[in-house]
């Protein structure tokens, strides 16, 4: 069924060669097919037919996008390889925001600088976070976006960097992975990354009942007295105090563990891919990696 409908998209996309660039195309390719090395040929060919700057833009984004995912495929050992891979991505949105500014470019130029400090090490890794988090703070804060991917990479920025010689917070990026939860497209994605990342955080912080419901009302003045939308949503969590509710869930945060809202994240994420009749392989492969989860925390 998969092939089929690449192969579908594929005479669409040979019958539109010299027509104006489809962003369904091509972000069907990439979401919904998982066919990077086809989205890729796409937007090259849309990219020599294009003519007006905002059409490259849309277009360099993209590749930035698909080039960044080709590139997470390249086995870890080849190091040079996957630098090339990733510069090339943040070329791309470069060229991009040269030609337009826009949420999407500085969202994957932030992801390449990213990649590119994880290959080179923890050090790097370090040096390039900061730079990141100003590329996240301004997709979310000057074009207003409420991006549920940029509110991801800040919630793994603050939730994997150290705190005192960085700016880790385990409890902003909790706070950041929610408002990516509750802000992602649940019609076109199953979102299953987003839900095990949701509770990974949440097992590794663990509080108990007592220390939620109480740590949760103190976030709430701080949510209602912020006005900039990354400092406001770094106390997310706590929008409702302990009252706050998730759509997971009947019951308010302040009446149940970290643990034990973990395994429920996990048990509606297992639900909701259990819908999908035909799943990509990284869904599958991403519900294995709950069931497993969810099973540790089980045992």
């Amino acid at each position: 069924m998969k092939k089929l409908a690449i192969v579908v998209l594929l005479l669409l996309f040979t019958a539109s060669l010299f027509a104006a660039f489809d962003a369904a195309i091509s972000d069907d390719l990439f979401y919904h097919q998982e066919a990077y090395e086809e989205d890729l040929e796409y937007l090259l060919s849309a990219y020599a037919e294009a003519t007006a700057d905002s059409e490259r833009a849309a277009i360099l984004w993209r590749l930035s996008r698909t080039n960044l995912y080709l590139t997470d495929a390249i086995p870890e050992d080849q190091k040079d390889e996957r630098i090339s891979g990733y510069e090339k991505s943040q070329a791309y949105a470069e060229e991009s925001l040269a030609l337009e500014e826009t949420a999407d470019g500085y969202h994957w130029q932030a992801s390449a600088i990213g990649r590119i400090g994880q290959v080179n090490g923890p050090l790097n890794s370090l040096s390039k976070a900061k730079p990141m988090r100003a590329l996240i703070e301004k997709v979310q804060n000057d074009f207003n976006a409420d991006m549920s991917d940029a509110w991801y990479v800040l919630s793994l920025l603050y939730d994997q960097l150290p705190g005192g010689i960085s700016f880790g917070n385990d409890n902003y990026a909790i706070s950041y992975i929610r408002r990516c939860v509750d802000t992602q497209d649940n019609v076109n994605r199953l979102n299953l990354t987003n839900y095990l990342e949701l509770a990974t955080q949440l097992h590794n912080r663990g509080w108990n009942a007592s220390k939620r419901a109480k740590e949760l009302d103190k976030m709430q003045g701080r949510y209602e007295s912020e006005t900039v939308p990354t400092e406001k949503m770094k106390f997310y969590e706590g929008r409702d105090g302990r009252n706050t509710t998730p759509f997971y869930s009947t019951l308010p945060l302040g009446e149940f563990s970290d643990e034990q809202e973990a395994i429920m994240v996990c048990q509606y994420a297992l639900a909701v891919y259990a819908t999908k009749t035909d799943p990509l392989p990284s869904e599958t492969e991403r519900a294995e990696e709950i069931e497993t989860f969810l099973s540790s925390m089980m045992n």
